[in-house]
């Protein structure tokens, strides 16, 4: 079967995205001009496109520090989390208290009034945490030579958990400063926050014989504060758009709905809305039609396809999967028979796919696995890691793999349904983040 899908032409979205543009997380600037050129290029293909926007609470460092001031005194490279805690301009200083995890087990009145010294903060017990009312938090990465990474440090949403002023320093740090017995600390993190609004970007080519069964290919376009983020997620924005332009050229008996999902980053933001949209346009049409074999929005939302973390020159495939058997199946089939290897398995991938499959939707989330990936969300997820070829392999893999199931099948062969076994996944991992269903 011959691919149209052009490595080249999506090496240049990246550029785009992440050499030109840069870092985009939601909100900001840079996030309108990369959604102003996605929705330029998708209205250049002749597609009808729309935007879903909504607002976010964010945020920003202005300044962040950390210096050891007892029993040495040493400045320590960090990265502030803006939306965790901020501190005036002087900082806060305290005594330092290591536990090596945010277990139950280790949160004990012993880090009250303290700047604790851990790996991360586990959302489970930020009630906990509340309680005992540490002074901040110093998090050390948890992979040696990784340049602290960038993150919002947010809580779950609509709830307040306390001010604690925190940043993340790399493992090398970490280690010196346990070695030598830091016990205080200085720590500045100065911070803006506030309401943003940013933007979903949606674009459809409908159906020719069958508009009314929809298939939702996308990608994030956002990216954490001070990132580029070229792998993550330029690389799968890139394929979502040379994909829009293989499918508007061959056309499709489906509709296909190109999307680049809006501050993923933040918490699953965009397609989380989406999801929680569609579910309740659904029960208001089912309540108000008294036909109940009526079709809404949600009924015709047959599968989602999601593309994130990709364009690694170096690196192995990965499919994962919250649908129906036979949806795996496809996948692993076209994979011997492409000579294309995956790594299919049958979990959540934490990204775009996940809301849609929470409200019934199956989801296929393709990626690709490299040693780069312990840059994400650092300064270092940068292009030269990338390739053209890299991101053919995955896209003609996927065009191949729409065009025989989705855009050309004579009737659609994957059944909507969420196995018991993974929806009870994906509660469990919106449980684990605080975070409501949509």
């Amino acid at each position: 079967m011959k691919t149209l899908f052009d490595g080249g032409k999506a090496f240049k979205h990246i550029e785009k995205l992440a050499v030109d543009i840069g870092a985009r997380p939601g909100g900001s600037p840079e996030d309108k001009r990369a959604a102003e050129y996605i929705k330029g290029y998708f209205e250049g293909l002749g597609l009808d496109v729309s935007l879903q926007e909504f607002e976010i609470e964010t945020g920003y460092c202005t300044n962040q520090s950390l210096e050891i001031t007892a029993p040495y005194k040493a400045s320590i490279s960090c990265s502030g989390l803006s939306m965790i805690g901020k501190t005036e301009p002087e900082g806060i200083e305290g005594e330092l208290i290591h536990i090596e995890t945010t277990d139950e087990e280790y949160l004990t009145p012993e880090i009250t009034g303290k700047i604790v010294i851990t790996n991360r903060l586990q959302r489970k017990n930020l009630d906990l945490v509340k309680k005992l009312k540490p002074l901040g938090f110093i998090f050390i990465e948890a992979y040696p030579r990784v340049l602290p990474k960038h993150f919002w440090g947010n809580y779950p949403q609509n709830k307040d958990y306390g001010n604690y002023p925190s940043m993340r320093i790399s493992f090398e740090d970490g280690l010196k400063l346990l070695k030598k017995g830091a016990s205080k600390a200085r720590i500045v993190v100065e911070a803006e926050r506030g309401k943003k609004k940013t933007q979903t970007i949606i674009a459809e080519l409908k159906g020719s014989t069958h508009p009314d069964e929809i298939v939702l290919v996308g990608g994030h376009y956002d990216t954490v504060p001070n990132v580029r983020g070229a792998s993550d997620n330029a690389g799968g924005t890139s394929i979502a758009m040379e994909l829009a332009r293989v499918f508007k050229e061959k056309g499709s008996k489906r509709t296909l709905r190109f999307i680049a999902w809006g501050s993923e980053e933040m918490g699953l933001d965009g397609s989380n809305l989406y999801a929680k949209k569609l579910k309740e346009e659904d029960k208001k049409a089912k309540e108000a039609d008294k036909d109940k074999d009526a079709k809404t929005e949600l009924d015709m939302v047959k599968l989602s396809v999601n593309l994130d973390v990709h364009g690694a020159m170096i690196g192995t495939n990965v499919a994962s999967i919250l649908g129906p058997p036979m949806l795996t199946h496809s996948i692993k089939l076209l994979s011997k028979e492409q000579g294309t290897v995956f790594d299919v398995k049958e979990s959540v991938y934490s990204s775009d796919g996940t809301p849609l499959s929470a409200i019934g939707v199956p989801s296929a989330s393709f990626s690709r696995k490299s040693g780069i990936d312990i840059m994400m969300h650092s300064v270092e997820d940068v292009i030269e890691y990338l390739s053209p070829d890299a991101l053919a392999l995955h896209g003609e893999f996927v065009e191949t793999w729409m065009t025989r199931y989705v855009s050309e099948a004579a009737a659609f062969p994957f059944e909507k349904e969420i196995p018991e076994k993974l929806m009870k996944e994906i509660k469990d991992y919106y449980k684990a983040w605080k975070s409501p269903l949509p």
